[in-house]
């Protein structure tokens, strides 16, 4: 309905009605993420086979190239493995690439394990490594973020020297703030961990002793 003004503006009067979703709509499953890794799990159009601690492991190019600029150098640059249809990767666990591939495949870090929780703290560790290595950033945050989390006397020092190792500054502050503590500090100096870092990274040793003011 429209109304004239004695100021001589035009006024509109309008009803409106929001609408539903179409009966059934919110329960329809399916997605980019979930059909692709539909994909991934039934093994159809795979076009390149890793080799991990002697297990063969399945992937698809396009997906590793689009997920990350280290397998788009070793699978389509001026390497060998371009032109491989079976990729030796060395230096890691089975376990571990696998958990790497489900990430880049769902972007989903909660994997399954059976083992304690130091095992699974050292689990983390590695693809820790791993996304750092084939430059899966989102990854990698996300391994900082669990590994401070999981700080604690038998973990504090091997995960400082991978956050030193792997230029998180983030991770290795929260390390040296944990491992500084004087509760914290008095346990780690008995123990192997603690000499190992002393005779083999002497300048973490300093950093950590910074902190606790020695």
């Amino acid at each position: 309905m429209c109304q004239i003004q004695k100021d001589g503006m035009l006024v509109i009067y309008c009803n409106s009605r929001v609408l539903g979703a179409p009966s059934g709509v919110d329960d329809i499953s399916g997605g980019l993420y979930e059909d692709i890794e539909k994909l991934w799990r039934k093994g159809e159009s795979f076009d390149v086979t890793f080799e991990v601690e002697g297990e063969r492991i399945s992937a698809h190019r396009f997906m590793l190239v689009a997920r990350s600029p280290v397998f788009q150098a070793e699978l389509y640059g001026p390497f060998t493995e371009a032109n491989s249809s079976c990729v030796k990767i060395n230096d890691m666990k089975a376990e571990v690439f696998k958990a790497l591939l489900r990430f880049i495949y769902t972007d989903d870090f909660n994997f399954e394990h059976q083992e304690h929780k130091i095992l699974s703290v050292e689990l983390i560790q590695d693809l820790f490594v791993a996304a750092d290595r084939y430059a899966l950033q989102l990854l990698k945050a996300q391994c900082e973020k669990r590994l401070c989390v999981a700080l604690s006397i038998e973990t504090v020092l091997t995960t400082l020297i991978l956050a030193e190792q792997h230029s998180s500054a983030w991770l290795k502050e929260k390390c040296l703030e944990f491992a500084s503590k004087s509760e914290n500090f008095t346990e780690l100096v008995l123990t192997e961990e603690y000499l190992h870092v002393m005779l083999s990274f002497p300048s973490l040793l300093v950093d950590l002793r910074k902190k606790v003011n020695i």
